[in-house]
């Protein structure tokens, strides 16, 4: 009986700290704060978290990627059946961001699986409709 309850205590934290791990959402008003010439990759990680990758090119230009997922309902890994529980609603986000030599934003595009950020600004071209491309 111990090693049942045992078990089951490790399961469940196991499970609650996988789902402590996944960083926070793009939101739209986060999306909406940034500005183009303007927002620093200061004011990005204060809104974002650290970034998942970091790169620097030979031009010194530097690109930013958050990327975020989620993992399918539990219905969804249920044998031929699983789509029909949510198994193919898996939530992933992405925003990559070029910052000029000075640190400023000059580009940054927005993916979302769930097709729950909307494309807004003066300056934005949509690509697609998972797709959206936002310009100086």
């Amino acid at each position: 009986m111990k090693t049942k309850i045992l078990l089951s205590v490790f399961l469940l934290s196991s499970c609650l700290t996988t789902w402590a791990w996944f960083p926070p959402s793009i939101t739209q008003e986060k999306i909406d704060q940034i500005r183009v010439g303007q927002t620093t990759e200061a004011d990005l990680v204060h809104l974002f978290g650290a970034p998942t990758t970091r790169f620097v090119d030979l031009s010194h230009h530097t690109a930013l990627d958050w990327f975020r997922s989620v993992p399918m309902p539990v219905g969804g890994y249920l044998p031929l059946i699983g789509e029909l529980f949510g198994g193919l609603k898996v939530d992933s986000q992405q925003l990559y961001v070029l910052l000029s030599r000075d640190g400023r934003v000059l580009h940054y595009e927005v993916n979302n699986s769930l097709e729950t950020l909307k494309a807004r600004g003066e300056a934005l071209t949509v690509t697609t409709s998972r797709h959206t491309s936002y310009e100086k």
